[in-house]
C-alpha cells in the first residue's frame, strides 16, 4: 500500500510541469521553485535562447497568470504577470492622463506588469495615431514608448 501511494504522489507531481522544448537545467528549475514556490499548470519552452516559464499563482477567484524569462544558467531576466487595466495604480492612470499619449486607446486587454533586475514597469498596449503601439510606465509614472506592435 505504502508504495502504491507513493507511486501515485510521484505521478501527480511529475503531472503538474509540462516541457515543450526538452528539459531545463537543474539551475534554472530551482532558481525558478525558489522565486515562486506556489506555482501552479507550469509549462516550460526553449524560445530565442532562453527558458520560457508560464505559470499560475493565486487562489480563484484572484488568479494570476505569469511568464518567467531565465537564461541557460539558471539567471532570471523577467517576468510577466497579465492584468487588467482597472488593476492599474491610480499613479500609472494619471502619468498615462498626463502624458503625451492620453489620447491613446487600450488596445483590448494586453496589460502586463513587467519585473525585471533593472527595475519594474506596466507594460500596456495601446491604439496611438493608427498605429498599434506598447506603452512602458515605471512605476515613478516615466511614460514612454516600449516599441510599435504587429
Amino acid at each position: 500500500m505504502i508504495f502504491m501511494a507513493a507511486a501515485v504522489a510521484a505521478l501527480t507531481l511529475l503531472s503538474c510541469e509540462k516541457y515543450e522544448d526538452g528539459k531545463p537545467a537543474k539551475s534554472v528549475r530551482s532558481e525558478f521553485a525558489e522565486m515562486y514556490p506556489d506555482a501552479r499548470d507550469v509549462e516550460w519552452e526553449a524560445e530565442a535562447g532562453y527558458w520560457k516559464v508560464s505559470f499560475e499563482t493565486g487562489k480563484a477567484p484572484a488568479v494570476q497568470e505569469h511568464e518567467a524569462w531565465y537564461d541557460a544558467s539558471g539567471n532570471w531576466i523577467r517576468t510577466e504577470t497579465d492584468m487588467v487595466a482597472s488593476a492599474l495604480p491610480q499613479s500609472v492612470k494619471d502619468a498615462l492622463a498626463a502624458s503625451e499619449y492620453a489620447s491613446a486607446v487600450l488596445s483590448g486587454s494586453d496589460i502586463e506588469y513587467v519585473e525585471t533586475p533593472d527595475g519594474n514597469y506596466y507594460e500596456i498596449e495601446v491604439r496611438y495615431g493608427g498605429v498599434e503601439v506598447a506603452l512602458k510606465v515605471t512605476e515613478d509614472g516615466e511614460v514612454s514608448l516600449a516599441f510599435p506592435t504587429i
